[in-house]
């Protein structure tokens, strides 16, 4: 290179920037992604819009909509604090069960400790005791996550109404368990429902977290994903 031309070394100059540059280009912006996709549960809708001058049909899928709760210390817990953050939501009836189920809590810790970067809310209502315990009382694994896992009280007479926004059916759908913990995402739309009792549901939850959350690493429009498994997909169903 010593001796070689200055249109030479101009050329492998422009070489080195540009064929990196190319090859990262490709890669991310072309091909297949082999990236599981979850489904998306409740009603949709089938809208029209303008995409780069076409006419084109796009789904909008179901999200919940914003509503308040009540903090164990009586201030107002708004939906909206959650937006732009992935989410679980469980809902709890008093009435019904007496305290916390060691599996809710289980799997909750369990997705809180390998997932630090996203929240829980836990909805109670018909609700008779005095004080709720923080999350960090409940089990060490929990230390410093009050912060991410809020209990809130919901009124008795809007318990049905917020439950329902994660529980809604879409066309051809199974009603699920409403004590099913709720796996929403950043745009407040569902993703899964996981049973508590079930020692796979915990393994599924970590995974699909992981699956969701790599959705939005890749959130590129050249992106083509496979198809989520389709024999999970036929079980739900």
């Amino acid at each position: 290179m010593k001796n070689a031309s200055p249109i030479l070394k101009f050329t492998v100059i422009i070489g080195l920037l540009v064929i990196p540059t190319l090859i990262f280009y490709l890669f991310v912006f072309t091909g297949v992604h082999h990236v599981s996709r979850l489904p998306f549960y409740g009603p949709r809708q089938i809208v029209e819009k303008t995409e780069r001058g076409k006419l084109v049909k796009d789904t909008v899928y179901h999200e919940v909509a914003n509503y308040e709760a009540i903090l164990p210390d009586s201030s107002l817990f708004h939906i909206s604090s959650t937006d732009g953050i992935i989410y679980l939501a469980h809902f709890l009836d008093f009435s019904v069960l007496d305290g916390i189920p060691k599996e809710a809590i289980y799997m909750i810790s369990e997705a809180l400790v390998e997932h630090p970067d996203i929240q829980a809310i836990t909805h109670i209502y018909n609700y008779q005791g005095e004080t709720l315990p923080k999350p960090s009382s409940i089990t060490s694994k929990l230390a410093g996550k009050d912060s991410v896992w809020h209990f809130v009280l919901i009124p008795d007479s809007l318990a049905s109404y917020i439950q329902q926004q994660y529980f809604a059916t879409g066309e051809n759908e199974t009603p699920q368990d409403p004590f099913s913990l709720v796996m929403v995402d950043k745009e407040k739309r569902v993703r899964g429902y996981y049973n508590p009792v079930l020692a796979a549901d915990v393994k599924r939850l970590k995974q699909e977290l992981s699956y969701l959350k790599r959705e939005y690493e890749l959130n590129f429009k050249t992106h083509r994903y496979f198809k989520y498994n389709e024999k999970i997909e036929q079980k739900r169903k």
